[in-house]
């Protein structure tokens, strides 16, 4: 693996030049300058290599971010290219875990300081030879995907079958519901929107499961114009996002809007289960639907996943079962404080009205334009209830907030009243969303839960007591849930940072992230407060 480094913007020959004489996989680091959009140019005569790495370079800047690190998979096959933005060129080292062959200046590196013992990665890490995944909902798919596309062979287990529970909605929305501060989830769902954005456009170019005019998020309360306002004030990434006037945005959506909002041109609605199966489509990948994991142990050697039908073994073990996590057997798993919130979402035919939608809106609710006949549209947020039947109550629900967006939307697509009681209804679909207490996710190296708190008890006594004792993980297991319903943004570049851990790849989060998401966060925080370790369904 060889990582070459620029501390600023080459042109396009430079990098071409890089790669011919550069053994493969090959990673590209370029530092920006500052906090603008990167122009790579052709040299005079562009050769072939050349031409391609432009093409294929430009077509990904659409979504890059300046709060952490962009990630430009396979802009030529095994050639990775990450922009750095400025605030971060000087910690490349929370990334790069390997030398960097610097091709200018060096960028000074400031020293940082070493994470506490429970945040540092284990030091008794096995040789991946097979990672098993345990769900094939977003979050699995995109972790088994991450793994295979780096040579490793996975086997995927689902209880069902692939994106049948929070993955399972016919349209969502991918953007980035941001706080105009730069808070760890700021920074993840900006890194997450680029990176899942990207992935759809390199799995699934044809735009068949995906697309629109981008999102409007419009301002339906006080609370959230004062939120869009503060960030159409933040320059550095209005090209992600732009105020936007009434008038603009009925422009934009192509019917009647009364607000004003915040505009996402690249935004999009997608078929999530359409992102699944491409997720899924690899050949070093093996799904196995309708099985159930019934135990898991490690036998020193490797991982014995035991279900109904038979057992599969691998190195590595990835727990990405949303809200089905408390109900695994392994108590590290099951015991982490979950709060699981039923949400349910509908369908209604398109009219000739409706069909005029060009953009997603969203506020208090969402509706995507019509695809193939159809508006997807809701979704309701229910606490302590863990049902996940259709209901005429929650689509009421629907078409009651739907009217906050547009009324005469929401007219155009309640279902008439007839006489006879006999209405067809199209059902949607219901399912529960897992979070966590501090709604980021759970993502990380599991530790061993009855050990730590041995190991850290005198943390209950003083928060602040110093203790240097490595962390008692797991073996080589891992876990990616807790997304709530942000998972199209925050599950894909969680997968990629799982799998860079897995593998001893550069890692595409930040240490303050990775700290943020790790599971480990969760048992030190409850052993401080004295507080038991529980599954919470509100």
């Amino acid at each position: 693996m060889n990582c070459l480094a620029w501390s600023h913007v080459p042109d396009t020959a430079a990098l071409a030049r890089a790669i011919a004489t550069q053994a493969t996989p090959l990673y590209l680091i370029v530092c920006l300058p500052d906090d603008s959009v990167p122009e790579f140019r052709l040299s005079a005569t562009p050769d072939a290599l050349e031409q391609t790495l432009y093409r294929n370079l430009t077509a990904q800047l659409g979504c890059i971010q300046f709060n952490g690190a962009n990630v430009l998979e396979n802009i030529l096959p095994n050639v990775h290219l990450w922009l750095m933005p400025s605030e971060t060129a000087t910690r490349l080292g929370e990334h790069f875990p390997m030398p960097l062959l610097w091709q200018t200046e060096a960028v000074p590196q400031k020293e940082t300081a070493s994470p506490k013992p429970w945040f540092r990665p284990s030091e008794n890490r096995a040789a991946p030879t097979r990672a098993l995944i345990i769900g094939a909902g977003i979050a699995g798919a995109a972790t088994a995907h991450a793994l295979a596309q780096h040579g490793l062979p996975v086997t995927v287990l689902e209880a069902t079958e692939p994106a049948t529970a929070a993955s399972g909605n016919r349209q969502g929305l991918l953007y980035a519901k941001i706080s105009p501060h730069n808070t760890e989830q700021t920074e993840l769902l900006l890194c997450g929107y680029g990176h899942t954005r990207r992935l759809l456009q390199n799995l699934l170019p044809e735009q068949n499961d995906w697309g629109g005019n981008g999102i409007l998020h419009l301002n339906y309360d006080n609370e959230e114009t004062r939120r869009n306002r503060l960030l159409s004030e933040q320059s550095r990434h209005s090209h992600l996002y732009r105020a936007v006037s009434a008038d603009e945005s009925t422009q934009i959506a192509g019917i009647p809007i009364a607000q004003s909002g915040l505009y996402w041109p690249q935004g999009v609605w997608l078929h999530p289960p359409a992102l699944v199966r491409a997720l899924l489509d690899h050949p070093l990948i093996e799904v196995h639907s309708q099985s159930p994991v019934l135990s898991a142990e490690h036998n020193g050697h490797s991982w014995q996943v035991h279900t109904p039908k038979r057992i599969f073994s691998g190195s590595h073990l990835v727990y990405c079962t949303g809200a089905h996590s408390p109900h695994i057997a392994d108590t590290n798993i099951a015991t982490l404080p979950y709060r699981l919130i039923r949400g349910q979402t509908d369908l209604a035919p398109a009219t000739p009205y409706s069909q005029q939608l060009r953009c997603a809106l969203s506020g208090t609710s969402y509706i995507s334009p019509a695809w193939q006949g159809w508006h997807g549209y809701g979704a309701t947020f229910v606490q302590h209830d863990t049902d996940t039947d259709w209901r005429e109550a929650d689509r009421q629900t629907n078409l009651l907030n739907l009217q906050t967006l547009n009324s005469e939307l929401a007219a155009e697509l309640a279902p008439p009243s007839r006489s006879d009681g006999l209405n067809h209804i199209p059902q949607g679909h219901a399912a529960l969303r897992c979070d966590s207490p501090d709604h980021l996710p759970i993502v990380g190296a599991l530790g061993d839960i009855q050990a730590m708190q041995n190991v850290y008890a005198k943390l209950a006594l003083d928060k602040n007591y110093r203790i240097r004792t490595t962390c008692p993980y797991l073996p080589d297991a891992y876990i990616n849930t807790a997304h709530g319903s942000r998972g199209l943004s925050t599950a894909p570049i969680c997968a990629a940072a799982v799998a860079a851990d897995i593998l001893g790849l550069p890692n595409p989060l930040s240490q303050r992230i990775r700290t943020a998401l790790s599971p480990n966060r969760l048992i030190i925080r409850a052993l401080i407060r004295q507080q038991p370790l529980s599954v919470s369904t509100h």
